[in-house]
């Protein structure tokens, strides 16, 4: 029979959380659902462990391919998939278990609804808290079709791939770009012109379900690669489209972006970690001289302390870094 939900989990080097993840899938309140485990070549004992799930429970898939990354173990998920309603979510991360029944619940109050997303919390060492404020609501709300790509690309809105479930008609054509990091900016970028076209919704939940594992370990939580890649895949952005509205938006985030990037580069825990920090810092900072402050103000976090920083940054960033450390 055809599963209403394919979930698609990616596994690579996960051995010590995959058990708790694959533990609240089985777990959801909504049944009908079979869960895609794709081994990315992974080299410790997850293969296995996916394959002792897979015998428990006959909605378990395993998949086992060489390394290729996420992007790739998540396209290979897409063309084996068969439910109506698509997936996906971190083989390290764990979730409520009425997410799903939360998510198909949404998706379901109108075709119109392409897609419905969950609220995340982040959880590090037993710690829960809100993954962002910025995105705490305690109501549904409704984003329309013409403003879903916008939103998300500049971080308005959730930028995850991961917090959401999409009707299968909208993934037909659309894939994560492989070999490139920040994978989920270009991906909602992507979908955001199918979005527009077929003219479908998104959904937001105000249930907070998703456990995002904060892992020290794990690459994807490492500032300085997360900001290069952003910026890298904000002027991929700028370069393709051809909405005036999407490329102003790019183009403002990726102006803050440089500046916050400065700013991180600046911090005594990086400064002197990488050589590489200071060519990037003299890079970044040529590109910071040609924008002025209302280039890179966060309007809705404007202070006099936000514009003192950026004059620092910009002229003299010695001093930045000395006033960085007193206050």
């Amino acid at each position: 029979m055809t599963p209403t939900i394919s979930i698609i989990v990616p596994v690579y080097k996960v051995e010590n959380y995959l058990e708790e993840c694959l533990q609240s899938l089985v777990n959801q309140t909504f049944k009908d659902i079979e869960i895609i485990l794709v081994d990315d070549g992974s080299p410790d004992n997850s293969p296995a462990i996916c394959d002792e799930w897979a015998d428990r429970d006959a909605r378990i898939h395993v998949i086992h391919k060489q390394n290729g990354g996420v992007c790739s173990a998540r396209n290979v998920g897409i063309e084996y998939a068969k439910g109506e309603f698509i997936s996906f979510v971190d083989s390290d991360d764990f979730f409520d278990k009425r997410m799903y029944e939360f998510l198909y619940e949404g998706i379901m109050r109108s075709p119109r609804i392409g897609i419905a997303s969950i609220k995340i919390y982040s959880y590090s060492e037993g710690k829960v808290e809100i993954f962002k404020k910025s995105w705490d609501n305690d109501h549904e709300e409704l984003v329309k079709a013409n403003d879903f790509g916008t939103l998300t690309v500049t971080q308005a809105i959730s930028h995850s791939s991961t917090d959401k479930l999409y009707r299968r008609e909208l993934l037909r054509d659309i894939r994560f770009r492989e070999g490139r990091s920040n994978e989920d900016l270009l991906f909602l970028y992507d979908l955001s012109k199918v979005v527009k076209t077929m003219n479908m919704d998104l959904l937001q939940l105000p249930f907070y379900a998703y456990y995002y594992r904060m892992r020290p370990e794990s690459a994807c939580h490492s500032s300085h690669p997360i900001l290069l890649a952003y910026i890298n895949n904000l002027e991929t952005v700028i370069a393709e489209t051809t909405d005036d509205n999407m490329r102003n938006a790019a183009t403002a985030k990726l102006n803050r972006t440089i500046f916050e990037f400065c700013c991180f580069l600046l911090s005594d825990t990086f400064m002197n970690k990488e050589p590489t920090n200071m060519s990037y810092l003299r890079a970044y900072r040529k590109r910071l001289q040609k924008l002025s402050y209302q280039d890179v103000a966060d309007h809705t976090a404007d202070s006099p302390y936000a514009k003192y920083s950026f004059w620092f940054v910009k002229h003299c960033p010695l001093l930045y870094k000395l006033l960085k450390r007193i206050y």
